[in-house]
């Protein structure tokens, strides 16, 4: 018999094709369900602190600090949706608070531990948080998001503010922010009498008196931006050593042509003694008292404001 000859009946090709069509369309719908969404958020590899950390959507962001790396951020044009609270002042620097246009949710302060729910009711596509001492607080908090950190030391802002924009993809806009600042010190450098004397910034807390130093701290990142300098008794200090704490006895460490007090909440009384001590020694030096809270940490945006405040005296 040949085969090759006989014709398959009409209808057993009709439900044939049937059967095809709905194959195709069974495993047509089967790959579509199995396959990203066109719209899923692409995943960029960032290299930090701890490691390397697939980061996607940045749109939400949480910021485990308070007064430093939050700052880079918010100068960057992002509204945190969770912080922590500073714990020097419980509130954010006012510079940071005059470009919030929201309120972060409270997730604790940098002292106090971190409200690991809080930070997770708030839903962050991406966690950036400091390095120092922190390893485990990191493996914690990259179960909930991404999570980036940042190596910060107080007188390295500009860095700091290089790192967080290229964590959150921008860049441009930290290396523009950090081009500004640096123009306005120049220019403000330029002008200044170049007699201006020494300089002396000293914090004055309700227990204690220190100097900043020269090489440590964020205020002095500033003031040597502007050429000064200070008195020649003071050590330099270095990223881990900020400040240097005086007793009453060696006030005269503190002497110099301008003094700036750092006060913190709390320390009026001390820190107008301390002046007056200083008055009495080195009665034609200029003196100034300031929060301390708005200046002792920072980023550009209290840079900036710092050098209008040493500038305009």
């Amino acid at each position: 018999m040949n085969l090759t000859a006989i014709r398959r009946p009409r209808r057993a090709l009709a439900l044939l094709s049937a059967l095809t069509v709905g194959l195709v369309a069974a495993c047509s719908t089967e790959t579509a369900q199995s396959s990203p969404s066109s719209e899923t958020t692409a995943t960029t590899t960032v290299t930090h602190a701890f490691g390397d950390t697939e980061v996607g959507s940045r749109d939400r962001v949480a910021v485990l600090d308070g007064d430093r790396t939050l700052e880079a951020v918010v100068a960057l044009g992002i509204d945190p949706v969770a912080a922590v609270v500073p714990p020097l002042t419980g509130d954010y620097a006012p510079v940071v608070r005059e470009e919030l246009d929201g309120e972060p949710a409270d997730i604790g302060t940098s002292d106090g531990g971190i409200n690991l729910e809080a930070l997770a009711a708030a839903e962050p596509d991406l966690i950036v948080m400091q390095s120092e001492g922190a390893e485990d607080l990191y493996e914690q908090v990259s179960q909930i998001a991404p999570t980036v950190a940042v190596e910060y030391t107080p007188s390295g802002w500009e860095e700091t503010l290089t790192q967080v924009g290229s964590f959150l993809g921008r860049e441009d806009a930290a290396a523009d922010l950090v081009a500004a600042y640096d123009g306005r010190a120049a220019e403000a450098a330029a002008t200044a009498p170049q007699d201006a004397g020494t300089l002396s910034i000293v914090r004055v807390r309700t227990d204690t008196v220190r100097y900043m130093t020269q090489e440590g701290s964020f205020p002095w990142s500033v003031a040597l931006d502007l050429g000064r300098q200070a008195p020649a008794t003071q050590e330099l200090g270095e990223d881990g050593t900020q400040a240097v704490d005086v007793s009453m006895e060696q006030l005269d460490l503190l002497v110099a042509d301008d003094v700036v007090l750092l006060v913190d909440d709390g320390a009026g009384p001390a820190a107008q003694q301390v002046e007056d001590l200083l008055r009495a020694m080195a009665p034609d030096a200029t003196y100034s008292q300031i929060p301390s809270k708005d200046v002792l940490f920072g980023n550009v945006l209290t840079a900036q404001a710092l050098l209008d405040t040493l500038t305009t005296g």
